[in-house]
């Protein structure tokens, strides 16, 4: 089974809250520098270099409103893995809106 991207150039990156970015298996950030602004990337590099790149995700607060999310994909993806990375990440998003809802919702 192959997976295919597709890259939409229309909208602004700026807007966006949150970015969900795909990178290699060794974390390599250069080719994301259009994406992200100079400060972001400096932030980011900084702290993979801290991080365990064995993971499969990282995430990262870059701001109170602004959350960065990478994505390792590697050479060669079963379709197992592939549902597996999927799953981790709906766990990881699901558990942030949880733990927004009890934040907001306590006296």
């Amino acid at each position: 089974m192959t997976i295919q991207i597709n890259y939409k150039n229309n909208g602004s990156i700026k807007a966006a809250s949150n970015l969900i970015l795909f990178v290699d298996e060794k974390y390599n950030i250069g080719p994301l520098k259009k994406y992200i602004s100079k400060n972001e990337f400096l932030y980011i590099s900084d702290l993979l270099k801290d991080n365990n790149l064995k993971k499969d995700l990282l995430f990262f607060n870059v701001s109170s409103k602004k959350k960065i999310f990478l994505i390792s994909i590697k050479k060669d993806l079963k379709v197992c893995e592939i549902e597996n990375l999927g799953a981790k990440f709906h766990n990881h998003i699901n558990y942030e809106k949880k733990e927004d809802y009890f934040v907001n919702t306590v006296p």
